[in-house]
């Protein structure tokens, strides 16, 4: 395979399909794998930051900015039954959140429920 040198992304690339990596431009590529640090993080860690009771009842599927550009939702799924749980805890799962990363990243949570399959 021969290098080419007139690429945008990177200086030296090898000719044929690109990674999906490299394809995006630099910004971009940087919030995305930031964004996905802390989702990750957050997963992994889950049981540690709200305890037994609550990591049985809810986890968490996503989270992105609300229309306001400075507050950052978390989405979690909520097993049917246990909304009531979880609603009353709301602070209390952004104060571990925000304790467990370092600073303050939730600001709003969102309960979706489902059904759990499991009975």
């Amino acid at each position: 395979m021969r290098l080419k040198n007139n690429t945008k992304q990177r200086k030296k690339s090898i000719q044929g399909l690109r990674s999906f990596k490299d394809s995006l431009p630099k910004n971009i590529k940087e919030t995305i794998f930031k964004k996905a640090k802390i989702y990750s993080q957050i997963v992994d860690n889950w049981k540690k930051i709200v305890g037994n009771d609550l990591s049985d009842a809810c986890y968490p599927k996503s989270f992105g900015k609300s229309k306001e550009s400075s507050t950052k939702r978390l989405n979690l799924m909520v097993k049917r039954g246990r909304e009531v749980d979880v609603e009353y805890s709301r602070k209390f799962l952004m104060d571990r959140i925000n304790k467990f990363l370092g600073y303050e990243f939730v600001n709003k949570i969102k309960l979706t429920t489902f059904k759990d399959k499991k009975k």
